[in-house]
């Protein structure tokens, strides 16, 4: 048999899966979830329509893949930033560097059509609530255990707080971006943790 004449390796099922996700996510970022179509996303990622298909039960799953995928990176990013040995004093930085690094706006645009769409379908809202409870979750699991390696500090106030004040502080920054020009969330999100941090 000639070279040529070989059949073509197949990609395997979880690298299909994961350029669908990605193509999924930059389409529902930049056209929204409405005006997305499912063979744009599956061109997108060089495939046919059917490799959605035999992959995600719908667009709604393909949705909420697409989310649990972005909170997972997410949490997967700060934990690789903020653990039990990182000292107080560089705590601020560090959460400056995991804040403000990087472009949130692609992210944010996703996070607002994964909002809009769960108030338009009642079905995903469920699923929306879950997956903003479990980022919320992972965060507050990294303060609870860098408080927990750090009994020299306080935080002020319940660590529950401390969490959803970092989340939503982020949120609200970014959403706010286009009338905060030159503010970078990391320094704010720094500015909080210097401020809130104290010695016992």
């Amino acid at each position: 048999m000639r070279d040529d004449d070989a059949p073509t390796p197949r990609t395997p099922r979880a690298e299909v899966r994961e350029r669908l996700l990605v193509a999924a996510a930059q389409e529902f970022a930049e056209s929204g979830l409405h005006g997305s179509r499912l063979d744009t996303v599956a061109a997108r990622a060089g495939f046919s329509k059917g490799a959605v298909y035999s992959n995600f039960a719908s667009k709604q799953d393909l949705v909420a893949e697409v989310m649990q995928r972005q909170t997972n990176l997410v949490l997967a990013s700060l934990r690789e930033l903020v653990g039990p040995d990182l000292a107080a004093e560089d705590i601020g930085d560090v959460l400056r560097a995991a804040f403000g690094r990087h472009d949130q706006t692609a992210q944010f645009a996703l996070l607002s059509e994964f909002r809009g769409y769960a108030m338009r379908h009642e079905a995903f809202l469920p699923e929306f609530v879950r997956q903003r409870r479990a980022l919320q979750d992972g965060v507050l699991e990294l303060v609870q255990e860098w408080f927990g390696a750090h009994p020299e500090v306080s935080p002020g106030m319940r660590l529950e707080d401390f969490a959803t004040l970092l989340v939503g502080a982020n949120v609200g920054i970014v959403f706010d971006a286009p009338a905060l020009p030159g503010v970078d969330p990391g320094d704010v999100i720094a500015a909080v943790v210097d401020a809130v941090v104290r010695p016992r």
